[in-house]
């Protein structure tokens, strides 16, 4: 068993990352702020053992920022390819199974607060399921993974990109042989009223983000 971690990010380039955001916050300090949320991801993956751990970047793996965390916490990169996100998802699943990846789980940098024993449980899961998804309250997705063998079949029956992602992938898992497991729900970052949850949630949790002021 041969397992792989991708994190999809963006270049944080002002007026590219967590748009929604940008209208509250202004450009800079939402590129800060995107910073942050990426980094929080990372650190938190790097306690994983037994997981080789992949950088899916857009639009350029070249970016210093991406550069920089990728030499830190010791990750391959590759760029992201595909016109949608369903497709760079897709061809990104590819890129893992081409270097011999069979079990593979794909995360994004929106959740900044999700427990690592999600991820943990994902794989595991994947021993004995096809196909494995992380569902957000607003339908989409905080984690997506696949076996190997089943990344074609998968693709082939799900929707992605569709502001209601996990509806849809129940309905085209229905008529299907693929055996898919659900994590508990959790929450993404989109705007201003899920940024100010995140804060109130980690001084609950008492844990710390760090962001700008």
């Amino acid at each position: 068993m041969k397992k792989a971690l991708i994190t999809f990010v963006k270049a944080p380039v002002p007026g590219t990352v967590k748009t929604r955001l940008q209208a509250d916050m202004g450009a800079g300090k939402t590129v800060e702020v995107y910073k942050a949320f990426v980094t929080e991801v990372i650190s938190r993956c790097a306690r994983l053992r037994g997981i080789d751990r992949f950088l899916g970047c857009a639009p350029s793996k070249n970016h210093a920022f991406l550069k920089d965390i990728a030499k830190t916490y010791g990750m391959s990169t590759f760029n992201q390819r595909g016109d949608t996100l369903g497709e760079r998802i897709f061809n990104a699943f590819k890129h893992c199974a081409a270097k011999g990846y069979t079990h593979i789980v794909l995360i994004g940098s929106d959740s900044p607060s999700m427990p690592v024993d999600f991820i943990r449980k994902a794989f595991l899961n994947l021993q004995g399921n096809d196909f494995v998804i992380g569902p957000c309250f607003d339908q989409g997705l905080y984690l997506i993974g696949a076996r190997k063998e089943k990344i074609n079949t998968v693709f082939r029956n799900i929707s992605l990109d569709t502001g209601r992602d996990v509806s849809m992938i129940l309905k085209g898992i229905k008529r299907t042989g693929i055996r898919l497991s659900m994590l508990p729900f959790w929450y993404d970052v989109d705007d201003i009223d899920d940024f100010e949850f995140l804060t109130l949630h980690l001084e609950h949790l008492n844990q710390r983000l760090h962001l700008p002021a």
